[in-house]
C-alpha cells in the first residue's frame, strides 16, 4: 500500500503530465521550474538524498559499501516501475503521451516521470513535504526523517523576470551568512488579459483527455465581439453542462486554450469530482 500521491497544481501539474516528447524540451521562463527535464534533474538529486539519509539513519549502522548497495537496490529500475504501477490511476494513466503509447513501461521513462514528480513536489511543497512522502514509500513503518527545520521549510524560491516582488521584497540575511535568502515564490493565477502567453503547451489536449477518461461531457460556447478587423473572442467551457472555464483572446484558439486552462485548474482544485444530480420524482 503506497502513501497518497501529493497533488500538483497549475503549470507544474501540466508539465509533469505532458510527456517531454510533446514539448520538445522548451524552457518556459514564465514558470519557476522551466520544464520537466529540469524537474527530473532536481527530483533525481532530491530522491537520492532522501533515500541515502533514511538508510544512513538505520541501526545497526550500514557500512559505506552497504549503504551504496542498498541505495541502488531501493532506487532500482524495478522499484521505479513498481512505484509507477502502484500510482497507475493517479499518475501513470494521466500522462499525455501522444503517439508514444506504452512508453512508460520502459524503466528509463518510468524513472524520468517519477523523478519529475518528485522534483515538482519539492518545488511546490518544499523538501520536508517531499521527504515525508518518499520516506513512506521506502519505509512505510518508519517515521520520516527531519531534513530541515519545519519553520523554515518552504517551496523553492524564485523571482520571475518582471515580477513586482523583484524590486519590492527584501529578506534580511541569516546569521553567519553574507547573502540574503531569496523570497518564497507564491504563484498567482494569471488574469484573463495576460493568460495567452502563459498557458502551458498541451493544456487543451490534456483537459480534453482527462474529461474523456472520466466520461465528462465538454461543451465550448464561442462568440466574437468588437470590430470585424480586430475581434475579441470569448469562449466558455462547460463540463457536464456547468460552466467551469472562461477565456478571452484575439482569436478563437487562444480564447479556447484560456478557457481550458481555467477549467482544468478548477477541476483539479475539486479533485475532478462533480456533484450528483438531484433525483427526480
Amino acid at each position: 500500500m503506497v502513501p497518497p500521491l501529493p497533488p500538483l497544481h497549475g503549470d507544474l501539474m501540466l508539465d509533469v503530465f505532458t510527456h517531454r516528447a510533446l514539448t520538445g524540451g522548451v524552457l518556459n521562463d514564465h514558470t519557476p521550474h522551466g520544464n520537466s527535464d529540469r524537474l527530473a534533474q532536481l527530483g533525481k538529486s532530491v530522491l537520492n538524498t532522501i533515500v541515502t539519509y533514511i538508510l544512513f539513519a538505520e541501526r545497526p549502522m550500514l557500512s559505506g559499501e552497504e549503504l551504496q548497495t542498498k541505495q541502488e537496490q531501493t532506487l532500482s529500475d524495478e522499484a521505479m516501475v513498481a512505484w509507477l504501477a502502484a500510482y497507475d490511476t493517479d499518475l501513470k494513466k494521466r500522462v499525455r503521451l501522444g503517439a508514444a503509447k506504452g512508453i512508460l513501461n520502459d524503466p528509463e521513462e518510468a524513472r524520468f516521470l517519477f523523478n519529475s514528480y518528485v522534483g515538482a513536489v519539492c518545488v511546490q511543497d518544499g523538501l520536508q513535504a517531499t521527504t515525508d512522502w518518499v520516506s513512506k514509500l521506502v519505509k512505510p513503518e518508519g517515521q520520516p526523517p527531519v531534513l530541515v527545520d519545519d519553520s523554515r521549510d518552504r517551496p523553492l524560491s524564485t523571482v520571475l523576470p518582471g515580477s513586482p516582488t523583484s524590486a519590492s521584497v527584501s529578506v534580511p540575511p541569516q546569521a553567519g551568512t553574507s547573502q540574503a535568502a531569496p523570497p518564497p515564490y507564491y504563484p498567482t493565477p494569471p488574469q484573463a488579459s495576460t493568460i495567452p502567453s502563459g498557458v502551458p503547451q498541451g493544456t487543451l489536449a490534456l483537459f480534453n483527455q482527462t474529461c474523456h477518461q472520466r466520461a465528462f461531457s465538454v461543451e465550448w460556447i464561442a462568440s466574437a465581439n468588437g470590430a470585424q478587423h480586430d475581434p475579441r473572442w470569448e469562449v466558455k467551457c462547460k463540463v457536464n453542462d456547468v460552466e467551469r472555464g472562461f477565456g478571452i483572446g484575439r482569436n478563437q484558439k487562444l480564447a479556447k486554450e484560456m478557457a481550458a486552462y481555467e477549467a482544468y485548474q478548477y477541476m483539479q482544485s475539486i479533485g475532478w469530482t462533480l456533484p450528483e444530480p438531484e433525483p427526480t420524482a
